[in-house]
């Protein structure tokens, strides 16, 4: 499923976003945990040097997660899976 720029990522407390050799964790508050978007997250990734290429994002709660991924089909966000717990 395609996700658009201005979608929540849904429920997660804790991103892992990893693209070349970098893996950047960032913990959400309470007032971003439903609101983050993935524009967000990737303005996140270009901020920590991000210009190219796959961005994997881990969504992560206590419960549960998703795995997503930006740049392989194309210059958009797709969901690959969900996680039960922290991975």
């Amino acid at each position: 499923m395609d996700m658009k720029d201005t979608d929540s990522i849904g429920y997660a407390d804790t991103l892992r976003i990893i693209f070349g050799d970098k893996c950047v964790r960032k913990i959400l508050d309470n007032e971003k945990q439903l609101n983050f978007t993935f524009a967000d997250v990737f303005h996140v990734a270009v901020d920590n040097g991000y210009s190219e290429g796959t961005i994997i994002l881990i969504a992560e709660s206590p419960l549960e997660g998703n795995v997503f991924q930006y740049g392989n089909y194309g210059d958009f966000w797709v969901e690959h899976g969900q996680i039960r717990g922290y991975a």
